[in-house]
């Protein structure tokens, strides 16, 4: 068994996270093993989840010293550890407690993510991150065969599609079009970090279908997440005639390849298709697989998420972005706050270092 300490943050709503754990099939595992617990009060965040998650019915292994040994592990276990998941925890309270609960396979697979936060007691923050897994009728089937149960399982085959996305907080949130994710059974993202390419599993948390706006996540238990965010998240109106950047990835897979691509351009109307008030109409290129990047105007600031365009053939230079207040009210509905990027430090540099800067900030998604 390998064991993790990095964790993630995964905030989702409540609809859609109980039919996410409805479809991992708890009951194909026998055990719950306690595993890594991080925090000022590991002790007694374990104390709390071995009592809650054995109240619940769960056969529960609690591994006090992960990192050395499994000799508390119930014999079957030890022989086969891909009969139980996993469960590692971190508790946070640089502003109140935020417990983040993960449960993950013996290779390491996250089946599923919870947070949990209180400004109280560290009690309800824990209740909060496991109330989900904790309210699931559990059952054991020991005739279940995981390697014959084809129900949710993903081929791998090509990626159907791409679009393109930003990062707008610490914790790996990444803003996009609906239609980019739309219907996907997988989600990847591909993004500088560390100096390195790196591919992430996504979820998706929020979408706005009107807007045709979303927000998804990074859920890998190797992306520790950002120190900061070099940009401005501003959601006032910008005028006819800003300068603007359109940062993207358009037909990565195909013929343009999966370096970032920046087009530029102005704002020529504070209206889009057909006098939409929620879009811009930009000149900025805009191509099949920029759908869900950033739109920048020449200080630094996020202004809106590049959508859709009109073919050539109809008219030259008619792009659409959806303006930044419109996400603005997308994430507002998540169920724990985000602190949105507010830095100006990209004010005073050129373009060239504005695009060194962003660039880490604009993932490819791809999706099946």
């Amino acid at each position: 068994m390998k064991y993790f300490i990095t964790l993630i943050t995964l905030v989702i709503s409540q609809n859609l996270f109980s039919q996410y754990v409805r479809s991992i099939e708890i009951d194909a595992y026998k055990y719950i093993v306690i595993d890594e617990i991080g925090g000022k009060h590991s002790g007694e965040m374990r104390r709390f989840l071995v009592k809650n998650l054995k109240s619940s019915g769960y056969n529960v292994v609690n591994l006090k010293e992960p990192l050395k040994t499994h000799d508390t592990s119930p014999k079957d276990l030890k022989e086969n550890p891909d009969l139980a998941l996993y469960l590692i925890a971190k508790e946070d309270n640089s502003w109140c407690y935020n417990v983040v609960t993960n449960l993950i396979t013996s290779t390491g697979e996250i089946k599923l993510s919870r947070e949990g936060v209180s400004c109280g007691l560290l009690s309800t923050a824990i209740k909060k991150a496991i109330s989900n897994l904790t309210s699931y009728n559990y059952k054991y089937d020991p005739n279940f065969k995981r390697t014959e149960n084809k129900k949710n399982v993903i081929t791998k085959s090509e990626w159907e599609g791409n679009g393109s996305g930003v990062i707008f907080s610490k914790y790996g949130h990444i803003l996009t079009n609906n239609h980019v994710i739309k219907d996907a059974k997988e989600i990847e993202v591909e993004v500088l970090y560390d100096g390195e390419l790196k591919k992430y599993n996504a979820e998706v948390l929020a979408v706005d279908k009107s807007n045709d706006l979303a927000v998804i996540k990074i859920v890998n238990l190797n992306f520790n997440g950002f120190d900061k965010i070099p940009y401005n998240f501003i959601n006032k109106s910008s005028e006819v005639g800003t300068k603007v950047y359109a940062y993207g990835y358009p037909m990565a897979l195909s013929i343009m390849g999966k370096e970032i691509k920046v087009t530029d351009g102005i704002i020529s109307s504070k209206s889009g298709f057909t006098g939409d008030i929620t879009t811009y109409q930009v000149t900025a290129a805009i191509q099949p697989g920029n759908s869900g990047g950033p739109l920048f105007d020449d200080y630094g600031n996020l202004i809106g998420i590049t959508s859709s365009g009109i073919n050539k053939s109809i008219a030259d230079n008619v792009s659409y972005a959806i303006k930044i207040a419109y996400a603005q009210s997308l994430i507002d509905m998540l169920p724990n706050r985000i602190e949105l990027p507010s830095s100006l430090e990209l004010k005073s540099l050129s373009l060239i270092d504005q695009i060194k800067a962003l660039s880490k900030f604009v993932v490819l998604i791809k999706v099946k």
